[in-house]
């Protein structure tokens, strides 16, 4: 219900977009990161932000930089990425037009900004970062900001790693932290469990109760 991303269909382009590569050519290796949107999808590879279509088809350089570029997601309208780069030191959230352009710097922090997703009507991004606001001074929290420019605002969860908002755009679905555990079927105290979070009354539901899985 809340997430736009689609693994199995972004698996598949990737596949395709193998297979469409001419055979004088290497193929694609180690994309990462994809998002989808109405027939594209967006991933990072060979440090930089692409687009192609899910047939492996129509494939474009979205930018074209020294810096390593990741996490690109779609704006729910299609018509921008937001991603985080590294151009200035340490992961910055930048947005660009899905079509190409000059990308736009939105947050300019000392720390590490890395882009989780955006609001439904397409206004702000949604990042992670470690500014103090959390639970602890160390951990990470979601933090929005608007698209066009501004200052950022933290989003009411005390931790926040990866969130996708509902339909309506009044709750989330979230992450409070990562998985840190790469054993398979851990489940441990810091298991990444899913929690929903209800903004306008600040009330906040776990999902599957007390099971212990990485979600």
């Amino acid at each position: 219900m809340f997430g736009r991303q689609t693994v199995g269909i972004a698996v598949a382009a990737f596949v395709a977009l193998a297979l469409a590569t001419p055979l004088a050519a290497a193929p694609v290796k180690l994309a990462r990161h994809p998002d989808y949107n109405a027939g594209r999808i967006t991933f990072s590879y060979l440090g930089d932000i692409w687009t192609a279509g899910e047939d492996g088809g129509n494939v474009h350089r979205i930018t074209d930089n020294v810096a390593r570029e990741v996490y690109p997601r779609f704006s729910p309208d299609g018509k921008w990425i937001a991603f985080s780069s590294n151009r200035y030191g340490n992961n910055d959230v930048f947005v660009v037009a899905a079509a190409g352009g000059t990308p736009k710097r939105l947050t300019f922090h000392t720390g590490n900004d890395e882009v989780v997703g955006w609001t439904r009507d397409a206004q702000n991004v949604i990042f992670r970062a470690a500014r103090g606001d959390g639970a602890f001074p160390s951990v990470a929290v979601l933090y929005q900001i608007p698209a066009a420019g501004g200052m950022e605002k933290p989003l009411p969860v005390d931790w926040g790693y990866w969130a996708s908002f509902s339909p309506d755009g009044k709750s989330m679905v979230f992450n409070r932290h990562p998985a840190v555990w790469s054993r398979q079927h851990y489940r441990g105290s810091y298991a990444a469990d899913l929690w929903i979070g209800r903004l306008g009354d600040k009330t906040y539901t776990k999902i599957l109760g007390d099971e212990q899985y990485n979600r």
